[in-house]
């Protein structure tokens, strides 16, 4: 610990003390494409005097900026290269006045291999961590939403739910010409911006807000895609407004709306629907069913209504602002019946049965500001505040009975749960980056904050029956209420400086800090009948408990590049110490003190312009939170009761992450790989005992025959191995882009049952299959294969060995023809095997609609649709854990029909 601080403290001094003395003028500017003006981010540039001695050598930083600091009087030679690019070679002199240029590269067409090919007639273009698509190159029906073109791009897939995959990753973001747009939920962002104003889609490995700030790349990257419009559509008013009714007294309502002026930016989305549709979706209103689950949804009936907000802005040419609201109002109606089989013992399992009903009411404000301020290449400060608040009531009735392994009658309980929770979050990060010179030297800071608080009342009643040899040998009854407040504080905070130590190398020094604040009151208050009401304290089950958790670190960081490759290697160190305070009902305090040992590495190499190869290994630690160390019982579900345990351990994570992505500038295509492994140890996971006659676990807490006691233990031999292959081309002579994506996972959860070590091995495979057309604007139709296979086995119990296998077979078909009349279908097949007995379907579900353009500009329909044509929708699912395996089975939207009127907005220029 002490030589690492002497370590940085030197680093530090030097670095200060070895300033060139001579140097007096800068030379700034920015490298850009000819073209679309688009800075190219890692330009070569180097700087000869007149003797043709190099003088100093760069490349471009964020948005093409460079800057060459402290350079003498004179004229200079600037040579500016950059793969795929024509060079630049010019002439500059260095005056007493700062220069600040501007260099436009040309792209050379004659090396065909390293920029832009044009593919009949789509053109992929490289730059950098960019691949560049034209969206011109594409087909979609008129008014299309964005994700029916984002969904036709090479190596792009979009899920059931909205999910978006993009060369074998998830899109976490989704930004709209580099500005914010929905950022927080990419789903809202496809389905706000139409298809007819986008001029390309950018798929970008983004790199970390630390790297932006330093320069240093630290190999963290995650997936972007960036909607670029066109240009004669940012100025103007587009959307959509849509109402429908329909039979079963089904409706959907909403829109979207979207004003650009330049830098200036607003845009909502809204949405008001009972047929589980959480986005405004036009697919849905005529019948196509969607990118989504064509208005069947998950579990449950849900009615939503829906806001959200985007406002975009520049102020004062170097601040951006951008802040994005949303507002949630849904009820779900929820019937459901399970079959679980737990493991108890190596040769002996019980089954759960269940049935339930659950109506649960939600509401819930988001907000979410980002402020960044960039003075120039050398300063940036970014400041990202948000809020959060949602309110919950929830009414469920359970009835479950435990059944033996020869379906004797072990226990059977009837329950009825009502409760109230609220919670709010404030937090935000800041982050500041200020380069000291154009060799790399520069400073970072991060800080982050949130507060949160949350408070619940949950009442329970229930009627508790067991049983010994089939006859009734107790019967109990449970009615309380568990009245909870907790709260939490948090901060960290990362500081950073960057040293060059030549041409090609780099030191980062870090010192880090972190402290949590947690409190945690439940109070359980008995039913007493003499009052009629909860007031009877339950001291047994009640408990007051503060955390508070706090570490510091620091770390160094050793980098090499080149053109081609980068490595990074790097340690920090953390010490960190957790107290735990049980205030009531009596005073207990611990003390635990961790200190570890953090390796990172990071790996980049790039063979060409269009194929790169990343590894990436990195550790991490993870506390536990306040309610894992509570020790006080909860016995609102009597088979089910639950505790904490104020001895856990933080977990320690290892994990590695290969990457390769290649793209074919001839054909089009798109191949990535990428490996996953994870190894936890001290990982937390629930530790189960399941009595097999009645059993105290507590002070006047009886544990009944066949229930279950569960709290958190500490256990190691927890790992999980992944692997995703990704393909995508556009089939020009068939006018389709095919998509194939393949995903193999193999893991080990480690579980607790009676004591005893039990592991779960998963593996499986998952294959998705995807052609979408791109004939014309009249016919678009897309076929879809998703299949599953998972093989479980677990290390304990052969019963709870088994094989299931799920699919989804889809074809959607758009037709328009004569006068506008359009025609859609969308064909799903779903099959599911290996499940338990009355839980394998097997069935097809049909949407179809007919609907009429209107107007001139046919910017109008009128559409009938019908849902689930077939009357045959079901919904089942399957989990698995190292304790149980559970099939269950839930109510659904069925059949219904819609008549809608749809009009869509459009008028752009000043």
């Amino acid at each position: 610990m002490r030589q690492i601080l002497l370590c940085f403290l030197l680093i530090f001094g030097l670095g200060l003390f070895f300033k060139p003395v001579y140097a007096q003028h800068d030379l700034k500017g920015k490298v850009l494409d000819q073209i679309d003006s688009v800075g190219l981010v890692g330009a070569r540039l180097s700087l000869y005097n007149v003797r043709d001695s190099l003088v100093r050598q760069i490349s471009t930083g964020e948005e093409g900026e460079f800057t060459f600091s402290q350079l003498q009087r004179g004229n200079y030679r600037l040579l500016v290269s950059f793969l795929g690019y024509k060079v630049v070679n010019r002439l500059v002199n260095i005056d007493r006045q700062a220069q600040k240029l501007l260099i436009p590269l040309q792209a050379d067409f004659t090396l065909l291999d390293s920029v832009e090919i044009v593919v009949k007639p789509q053109p992929v273009i490289i730059k950098g961590d960019t691949t560049v698509f034209d969206a011109g190159a594409f087909s979609t029906e008129p008014y299309a939403d964005a994700d029916a073109l984002v969904s036709q791009i090479p190596g792009v897939e979009i899920d059931a739910d909205g999910k978006v995959k993009a060369q074998g990753e998830d899109v976490q973001r989704i930004i709209v010409d580099g500005k914010e747009f929905f950022s927080s939920d990419p789903a809202v962002a496809l389905k706000t911006l139409p298809a007819d104003v986008i001029d390309k889609i950018e798929l970008i490995d983004d790199k970390s807000e630390q790297s932006k700030l330093t320069g240093f790349d630290d190999g963290n990257r995650r997936k972007v895609i960036n909607i670029v419009t066109k240009p004669d559509k940012r100025q103007g008013y587009f959307g959509r407004m849509a109402g429908a009714g329909g039979s079963e007294e089904r409706y959907n309502t909403g829109g979207f709306v979207n004003m650009f002026s330049g830098d200036r930016r607003i845009s909502a989305n809204m949405v008001s629907n009972n047929i589980n549709q959480g986005n405004f979706s036009s697919s849905e209103l005529i019948g196509a069913g969607g990118r989504g689950r064509g208005g069947g949804g998950g579990g449950g009936i849900a009615t939503q209504h829906r806001i959200a907000v985007n406002y975009n802005n520049t102020w004062w040419e170097d601040v951006q602002f951008n802040v994005n609201y949303s507002f949630e109002n849904s009820e779900n109606e929820l019937q459901r019946t399970s079959n679980r089989e737990v493991l108890i013992g190596e040769d002996a399992n019980q089954f759960n049965v269940s049935a339930q009903q659950t109506n649960r009411k939600n509401r819930g404000h988001v907000a979410n500001i980002r402020l960044e301020y960039k003075k120039d290449s050398t300063q940036r400060l970014t400041f990202s505040p948000n809020i959060h608040f949602n309110s919950a009531v929830t009414d469920n009735t359970n009835t479950t009975s435990t059944l033996g392994n020869a379906q004797e009658l072990i226990n059977h309980s009837s329950r009825q749960n009502n409760g109230e929770n609220s919670a709010f979050t404030i937090g935000g990060t800041l982050d500041y980056g200020l380069r000291l010179n154009d060799k790399g030297r520069s400073i970072t800071l991060h800080l982050q904050g949130n507060s949160n608080s949350n408070n619940n009342e949950a009442y329970a009643f229930s009627n508790n029956v067991f049983y010994e040899d089939d006859s009734v040998n107790r019967t109990d009854t449970v009615n309380n209420l568990n009245d909870s407040r907790s709260n939490s504080q948090s901060w960290n905070g990362r500081l950073t400086y960057t040293e060059p130590l030549g041409a090609h190398s780099r030191m980062m020094a870090n010192v880090n800090g972190r402290t949590n604040n947690s409190y945690s009151d439940r109070k359980m208050y008995d039913f007493l009948e003499e009052t009629g009401q909860y007031e009877l304290l339950n001291q047994e089950l009640s408990n007051e408990f503060r955390n508070d958790f706090r570490f510091y670190g620091t770390g160094l960081n050793y980098q090499f590049s080149k053109e081609s490759f980068l490595v990074d290697v790097g340690l920090d160190y953390q010490q960190a110490d957790m107290i735990n305070n049980r205030i009531f009902p009596e005073i207990i305090r611990s003390h635990h003190r961790f200190t570890n040992y953090l390796p990172n590495a990071n790996f980049t190499y790039r063979f060409s312009q269009d194929r790169r190869l990343r590894l990436n290994y990195n550790t991490g630690t993870n506390p536990p939170n306040v309610l894992q160390l509570q020790d006080v019982i909860n016995n609102q579900n009597p088979l089910n009761i639950t505790g904490g345990n104020p001895d856990l351990k933080q977990e320690f994570r290892h994990q590695v992450n290969l990457h390769y992505n290649s793209v074919n500038r001839v054909s089009g295509a798109n191949f990535s790989a990428s490996i996953t492994g994870a190894l936890t140890q001290n990982r937390i996971v629930n530790s189960t005992f399941i009595a097999t006659a009645d059993t105290l676990v507590a002070d006047n807490v009886l544990l009944g025959k066949g229930a279950q006691f569960t709290r958190p233990e500490n256990v190691n031999g927890y790992y999980n191995l992944r692997g995703n292959i990704s393909f995508g081309i556009p089939l020009d002579a068939l006018k389709v882009t095919l998509n194939l994506g393949t995903d193999l996972h193999h893991s080990r959860d480690v579980g607790l049952l009676n004591n005893v070590l039990t592991y779960t091995y998963n593996q499986g495979i998952n294959q998705r299959i995807g052609i979408n057309s791109k004939i014309s604007r009249k016919i678009i139709f897309s076929v879809t294969y998703n299949g599953n296979y998972s093989m479980v086995n677990n290390s304990n119990n052969q019963r709870l060995n088994n094989n299931y296998y799920n699919q989804t077979i889809r074809n959607d078909v758009t037709y328009i023809f004569w006068k506008g009349i359009r025609i859609a279908s969308s064909l799903n097949y779903r099959y599911n095997t290996g499940m338990a007995e009355g839980f394998d379907q097997r069935f097809f579900l049909w949407n179809a609609s007919i609907g009429k353009k209107l107007f001139k500009r046919e910017e109008a329909e009128i559409t009938l649709s019908a849902f689930d044509l077939l009357n045959s929708n079901v919904q089942v699912s399957r989990q698995v854990t190292e304790r149980y395996i559970e099939d269950e089975q839930s109510n659904i939207l069925r059949q219904y029909f819609l008549l809608s009127f749809t009009y869509n907005l459009r008028k752009f220029g000043r």
